[in-house]
């Protein structure tokens, strides 16, 4: 009896511990939220880090207002005379929409799909916006656009954040941009952050 009593502990004692890693893993399967209306998250200069509007048991939200100054930028047409396919590289700095100081760098990536005589365009971008006192706490956003001559009408467009490092590893989101500009003085961005308390690794 007494073996197979132990036996029967041990089978409680892995279960229970499987079940735990299993409530662990889906701890942050709940549905992000949107931070409340209005609240902006504060820059603080001291750790160089944007403080948290709110949070609960599964995310921590944040909401970044900030401004992208393109510093380089290359662009790559393999025939002039057919604008169907144009990859753009951009790269800049990162200023914090309500101070001014310099928050961090970015780097986009896009590549246009479609440009007709309208000047109307398809494309799709990758921007990396690299935050934090080293550059280590890292945004990662997309979009796809398919509407007119955004550099020489007023835009606004939505972009998902499909990730993240640091501080913000496992990030999701979106990001709204709005301005006359994408990349030079006039565009504002408000990122709405939700980074995930549970870290699988």
């Amino acid at each position: 009896m007494a073996p197979r009593g132990l036996c029967t502990l041990l089978c409680v004692i892995f279960l229970v511990g499987t079940l735990s890693a299993a409530f662990a893993q889906d701890a942050n399967t709940k549905k992000p939220r949107d931070p409340p209306v209005g609240s902006l998250s504060k820059f603080n200069p001291t750790t160089m880090h944007y403080e948290p509007v709110t949070s609960d048991k599964s995310y921590i939200y944040y909401r970044i207002k900030v401004n992208l100054n393109q510093t380089f930028v290359d662009t790559y047409t393999p025939d002039p005379k057919e604008p169907h396919l144009v990859s753009v590289v951009i790269s800049g700095d990162v200023f914090d929409n309500s101070t001014g100081i310099k928050v961090g760098t970015f780097d986009s990536t896009s590549l246009t799909t479609l440009a007709r005589a309208n000047n109307e365009l398809q494309y799709m971008g990758t921007f990396a916006v690299e935050l934090g006192p080293n550059g280590d706490d890292a945004i990662f956003i997309m979009n796809a656009l398919d509407r007119a001559n955004f550099v020489q009408e007023p835009t606004d467009f939505d972009m998902a954040i499909v990730g993240g490092t640091g501080r913000y590893k496992g990030a999701t989101g979106e990001s709204i941009h709005s301005g006359t500009e994408a990349t030079l003085p006039g565009n504002v961005y408000v990122a709405e952050v939700a980074v995930p308390r549970f870290k699988r690794f």
